[in-house]
């Protein structure tokens, strides 16, 4: 059942129009097309020198989630990296070369849209604090039955093999 949302989107001045805003209600389905479930409210621009409706059509086609999942699986390590590959034109016509503008709404970040790792004291606090593991047994564990969230926390299988900063067990864990 299509799902209604009210999108309200920001053109740019033209004339002596004093509305900033044109209200749009949309009659589509919930398919990943940045509408979150929680909001029905959200704010796009268009993309750099795009129009307003080739940024919708582009942003319905490629949808942030498909996006991201896209981007995780070429593995760049750093925001460095994705701009070499900006650069060198690796990213193929249907990945934005300006993610944080196309997908803003739903933008978290460039470590997150890379899908990179948390620091190690990030992932410490996560374990300890968050999912209350108390040793690297229990980790293991949580990864392995709940592989998707933990690709979702962004917190690495091996903790005690990914970082550098690893000492042991009880300093991860704070049983000393």
């Amino acid at each position: 059942m299509p799902r209604r949302h009210r999108v309200v989107f920001l053109l740019p001045p033209e004339g002596n129009n004093d509305s900033e805003h044109e209200d749009v209600d949309s009659e589509e389905e919930d398919q990943g097309n940045g509408v979150d479930s929680d909001d029905d409210e959200f704010i796009v621009k268009p993309y750099r020198n795009r129009s307003l409706a080739w940024t919708l059509r582009y942003r319905k086609l490629n949808p942030y989630e498909q996006a991201r999942a896209r981007v995780i699986s070429f593995g760049h390590r750093s925001k460095a990296d994705w701009d070499d590959a900006v650069s060198s034109g690796q990213l193929g016509q249907y990945v934005p070369s300006y993610p944080d503008e196309m997908y803003a709404p739903e933008w978290g970040g460039w470590e997150e849209w890379l899908g990179l790792m948390r620091s190690y004291n990030d992932t410490k606090n996560i374990a300890t604090n968050v999912l209350r593991l108390k040793s690297l047994d229990d980790y293991l564990l949580f990864v392995k039955s709940n592989a998707k969230r933990a690709e979702g926390l962004r917190i690495p299988v091996r903790p005690d093999l990914y970082y550098d900063e690893w000492i042991d067990e009880e300093t991860f864990f704070g049983n000393s």
